[in-house]
């Protein structure tokens, strides 16, 4: 889980989130979405046209070097003396041929569609199928190790709701002036605080997969912040965080925030080492950072990266349209490193990684949360199990995958569920309907959905077109939806 998760050096993604084995391309996918661009180097089209054509009119014309001159029987013949009439190809090679030219055209566009495509993955996190399923890889490349939580060692106890409305939550410290640490002594500071976070996913066809994800400690009674699209943005995932020691907690999920990304667990523990947040507006473009967390998930976990500081407030489409800005580094952070920390070198945190740029043509281009924005959305999350303001639908959805898109002629989500508090049903939608524009927009992603609610808060009334999932005519229709306050009960 985890378009998700930074990589530096890895190759890059197609806008499906699946990797794209181009040499030198920096990876992509989930976790995988991220900004659109030309790529600097594609030549301009027509620029590597030939000065003239190789079968016009006066190119020279090279006869058979291997037949004799003056009209002469070749010297040697593999047909024998008489071969007789030559005849042209049949059908069937003709029909063949023609076949790989096609084909032949089809993966041309498809590598010169990929070579200039980019886009901002926010899924950070490597997944695999669970115990049901015969694959023990992730997406095939790396094998899942065994950890604790595997073996059925698992500390439960969490009760209620997880959350406490009296906890301090999270201070942020000044950047100290003192001596810079090195990158070893960073690692030893804040290791400890670095957790594995493996969220089970059971679809509707009872089959699961996990996925990994890294979190943060925050508190020494068991708080650990994570990024939302790690729990799938959901309270009723089964979460395991599994720490630097290999003990293995069960996680109560307390609440997460989709417009900020982020999500607090909770886990039956105390004296915990914590980490030590920093302010990232003391920060310089060009200073030192490093990334620490579980690239590829638990079998690397623990891994640091280091880079800088390439830019601060980063607006980025439309994961900035709440006003969010990120800080932008060029530390590999790679699918699996979703919710660990970024860290200056004084191991204060001073930003939670997030999101990536993946495309052909693009190295170093990670994103993080900033602690300093983050810290007001952690703490409601500690004390209510939601951020107050925040608005939803009422339902469950899933995006249309690219066959049924092409299927059904439209783009857009498909609702999954509708909460009975809901006022969707009562507006004239049910399940298995698609919406395909929200508030005027077209909605081709839950991330398009997402970007659409930031911009309302609850009580305000919506347009929307949902479609019928059935392939009879004039099935889209026009409806007027109010708003509800998301406190975390549904996934819109």
């Amino acid at each position: 889980m985890e378009n998700d998760p930074w990589n530096n050096g890895r190759n890059g993604d197609d806008s499906s989130g699946q990797e794209n084995h181009q040499p030198g391309a920096p990876e992509g996918g989930a976790e995988n979405g991220q900004p659109q661009g030309e790529n600097p180097y594609t030549p301009d089209e027509g620029k590597n046209t030939p000065p003239y054509s190789p079968y016009g009119t006066g190119y020279p014309r090279y006869d058979n070097p291997y037949s004799p001159p003056g009209g002469q029987q070749p010297y040697w013949n593999p047909y024998g003396d008489n071969p007789g009439p030559h005849h042209g190809m049949n059908t069937g090679l003709k029909i063949f041929l023609w076949l790989l030219v096609v084909i032949a055209v089809g993966l041309m566009g498809t590598f010169a569609y990929l070579s200039s495509h980019r886009e901002l993955v926010q899924d950070g996190i490597t997944s695999s199928a669970a115990s049901n399923s015969s694959s023990s890889g992730f997406n095939g490349t790396l094998p899942k190790q065994e950890s604790s939580s595997s073996s059925g060692n698992v500390i439960g106890g969490v009760t209620g709701d997880g959350t406490d409305k009296n906890s301090a939550g999270i201070t942020i410290e000044k950047k100290p002036s003192g001596t810079k640490l090195d990158a070893s002594q960073v690692y030893d500071k804040l290791i400890q605080s670095v957790v594995g976070v493996e969220t089970t996913i059971t679809g509707q066809n009872g089959e699961s997969e996990v996925g990994e994800g890294t979190g943060i400690v925050t508190t020494q009674d068991g708080y650990i912040l994570t990024n939302a699209h790690v729990v799938n943005y959901s309270k009723k995932n089964s979460v395991k965080v599994v720490m630097h020691d290999n003990k293995t907690y069960e996680a109560k999920v307390v609440g997460y925030d989709k417009t900020s990304d982020l999500a607090v667990l909770k886990i039956n523990a105390s004296g915990l080492s914590t980490a030590t947040f920093g302010d990232a507006n003391a920060m310089k473009i060009g200073e030192q950072v490093v990334a620490i967390g579980n690239p590829g998930g638990l079998n690397f976990a623990g891994s640091i990266t280091g880079g800088m500081i390439s830019a601060l407030d980063r607006s980025i489409e439309s994961h900035s349209e709440n006003g969010m800005t990120y800080i932008q580094t060029d530390a590999a952070i790679n699918p699996g490193n979703s919710g660990g920390p970024l860290v200056n070198m004084y191991a204060q945190v001073i930003g939670i990684n997030s999101n990536k740029i993946a495309a052909t043509g693009y190295e170093g281009m990670g994103f993080a949360i900033p602690i300093s924005k983050a810290q007001p959305v952690i703490n409601q999350l500690i004390r209510s199990g939601y951020v107050s303001g925040r608005c939803r639908l009422g339902i469950t959805a899933q995006n249309l995958d690219g066959a049924q898109a092409n299927l059904l002629g439209t783009s857009g989500i498909q609702i999954k569920s509708i909460a009975a508090d809901s006022d969707m049903t009562r507006a004239g939608a049910k399940v298995g309907d698609i919406i395909t524009k929200a508030d005027g927009k077209t909605i081709s992603s839950l991330d398009d959905l997402f970007a659409v609610l930031e911009n309302h808060k609850p009580g305000d009334t919506i347009s929307m077109t949902v479609t019928s999932s059935t392939f009879s005519q004039g099935s889209a229709k026009n409806i007027s939806v109010k708003l509800l306050e998301d406190k975390g009960d549904t996934q819109n």
